[in-house]
């Protein structure tokens, strides 16, 4: 299993605090600090996806559960756990034509509140217009990291940015050319689960 190098001095430090509460001879909390090394991988993984390349459809840029979906508004909100991949992914084909990065507050992400959070927004124009993808920062997650920029040339399922334990992806399109195909409840998978369709 792939393992993002971002976190790769999260797992060391908790691998060498098992060392040293094994060494001071307190198995218990040498246990739960290899059980928190589990985690952090989990935490950091990132697995491959077969994307699906259809024109005229659109994937979850994130692992989650939905918690808003508005046809009308084009508007779809995805809350990513603890123990969900929090590798983000493009939706949609297209160029990235800005990134905008915006300080704020730091709700639960799967708040309406979360809104307001700190924020990492990168638009996308595709074929019939733009596709704007936001990270948000939630409660714990206090470090979003994007790795593209203004001018790049992403594919759907490319992978775009990653934000640390805890947070919340928002997709922005225009309403009269998608329509989503996903409802608040649904758990959706980053660069696999088709979200919405173009329109006609």
């Amino acid at each position: 299993m792939k393992v993002r190098s971002e976190g790769h001095p999260f797992i060391a430090g908790a691998l060498l605090l098992v060392l040293v509460m094994g060494v001071l001879g307190w198995p218990f909390l040498a246990v739960l600090m290899a059980l928190l090394t589990l985690l952090l991988v989990m935490f950091f993984r990132d697995p491959e996806r077969v994307s699906v390349k259809v024109p005229g459809i659109m994937l979850s840029p994130a692992d989650g559960k939905i918690v808003e979906a508005d046809s009308g508004e084009g508007h779809l909100a995805i809350f990513m756990s603890l123990f969900d991949c929090h590798v983000n992914r493009a939706p949609v084909p297209g160029e990235v034509v800005a990134v905008l990065h915006s300080h704020g507050t730091f709700y639960a992400a799967n708040k309406p509140e979360a809104r307001h959070n700190e924020r990492n927004s990168i638009t996308l124009r595709c074929g019939r217009g733009e596709v704007r993808v936001t990270q948000i920062a939630g409660l714990v997650a206090r470090r979003i990291l994007c790795w593209v920029k203004e001018g790049d040339r992403v594919e759907s399922g490319d992978r775009i940015g990653m934000i640390l334990f805890g947070s919340r992806v928002e997709v922005d399109m225009p309403g009269d050319v998608w329509r989503l195909t996903v409802s608040k409840g649904d758990r959706v998978k980053a660069g696999e689960t088709v979200v919405a369709r173009e329109i006609g």
